[in-house]
């Protein structure tokens, strides 16, 4: 047997690897496994502090938030307590302490968010852009009532 590296076999492998190294910089190749993207939990937790400018109020609330695994839906769980006169809820886009747009309509309880839900910013766009607008601390849960039509509870839509 021959101690000498089989250059032919080296070279191949070298430029395999640098194949498959330069695809994935050239495309920003992700690849998720389907386990990854069922995972995906979000959370804001609601207090009138959060609202832009402050509410005082006993309510308190949190949104709970699961892509399905497909990333085609986002299931949600809104729940409130001590809240008087609610009128309506969304995910608006901003960051802490911005006001922005509403991106979806929101109902207390559990409810499921589709690409055809989306507006505002989002109309015609998928969930994927809804996801990526959570992670990059871009969307907020708003809880509108009577009393404080420009929302009484908000929180900020984070990883977790």
């Amino acid at each position: 047997m021959s101690s000498k590296p089989n250059t032919a076999a080296s070279a191949i492998i070298a430029v395999l690897g640098l194949a498959v190294i330069s695809m994935a910089h050239i495309d920003n190749l992700t690849i998720v496994p389907p386990a990854y993207a069922q995972s995906q939990t979000f959370t804001a937790k609601l207090t009138g502090n959060d609202e832009t400018p402050p509410v005082s109020t006993a309510a308190t609330g949190t949104a709970h938030f699961q892509l399905s695994s497909d990333g085609k839906q986002l299931n949600y769980d809104l729940s409130v307590e001590k809240l008087n006169g609610y009128s309506h809820s969304h995910i608006h886009q901003g960051k802490a302490g911005e006001s922005g747009q509403a991106v979806v309509e929101l109902s207390m309880g559990k409810g499921t968010i589709t690409s055809s839900d989306l507006k505002g910013p989002l109309a015609g766009k998928q969930i994927s852009d809804l996801v990526k607008m959570i992670k990059s601390g871009e969307a907020y849960v708003n809880v509108h009532t009577q009393k404080n039509q420009m929302g009484e509870l908000r929180g900020q839509v984070m990883s977790g």
